[in-house]
């Protein structure tokens, strides 16, 4: 069982008081056996922060011998430190890991920050929270990464292919796709107002708008004061194309908050 506490105290390398953390739990009759995954153990100062960065906060598996994904959405990268121009962008990260809670290939780690690098501000990625929400696609190729706080909370999905070899990386599905644009970041492109918190929840699944399509799907929990969920799909254009918008009905409730997917009626 992995546990996340996003609100739990930091390790003494992390220069914070409270960090978060992933935590694995035997299912045996000891209750008090669970202990800390070993991961995010530094900090470097002159460019990151990770107080309250709430590690832990989503926590994802593909199950027995796959990957493992943990997310602290509210990690800092620091600029001109202890200058009078400081800023920080709360960007977010996310940490893959391989079934031993480790980091066994080139996947596996903590380098899952999309936002960073890219234009500051909170009109654009400055406050991404990327992680505040992730998942793995069914078929085990992909990962999901919401960010809510994109575009001044707009939002926005990005969807990464979690095989890298030279094969995978040719094949025309490879990606990365995103809301808006990989390459545009044209926010205009994502179907809903500012201040929606596309993004805030995510997941994906086959045979949703067309049999054996993948499909991407994600909350917005403040579009329009009612909130909406968004299915997209991927283009050749490498971004993530509305096909469906499905509003909330009642002012304030956040519809959207959180998604899961299930056939009903067993039509596949």
């Amino acid at each position: 069982l992995l546990v996340g506490a996003p609100r739990a105290l930091a390790l003494p390398g992390q220069a914070a008081n409270r960090s978060g953390a992933l935590f694995a739990c035997p299912l045996s009759a000891e209750p008090t056996d669970c202990w800390r995954v070993p991961i995010d153990e530094g900090e470097d100062p002159q460019r990151e922060s990770k107080e309250n960065q709430w590690l832990g906060v989503s926590v994802e598996s593909q199950g027995p011998g796959g990957k493992i994904l943990t997310c602290a959405h509210r990690y800092e990268v620091r600029h001109r430190v202890r200058q009078p121009l400081e800023t920080r962008d709360v960007i977010g990260r996310c940490f893959v890991l391989s079934q031993d809670l480790r980091a066994r290939d080139e996947l596996d780690g903590g380098e899952w920050k999309f936002c960073e690098g890219r234009a500051p501000g909170h009109e654009r990625f400055g406050s991404c929270q990327q992680g505040l929400a992730a998942a793995f696609s069914p078929d085990r190729r992909y990962v999901l990464l919401g960010a809510p706080g994109t575009y001044n909370w707009k939002g926005t999905l990005r969807v990464e292919q979690l095989q890298q070899s030279s094969l995978d990386l040719l094949l025309p599905d490879a990606g990365p796709f995103e809301a808006g644009g990989e390459k545009e970041q044209d926010p205009s492109l994502i179907p809903v107002p500012a201040n929606s918190y596309f993004g805030f929840s995510v997941a994906a699944g086959p045979g949703l708008t067309r049999r054996h399509q993948l499909s991407f799907v994600t909350g917005a929990p403040r579009a329009n004061h009612t909130g909406a969920v968004v299915i997209l799909r991927r283009d050749s254009a490498s971004r993530l194309v509305a096909e469906a918008v499905l509003g909330g009905h009642q002012l304030s409730s956040a519809f959207g908050h959180a998604l899961a997917l299930l056939d009903l009626n067993s039509d596949g």
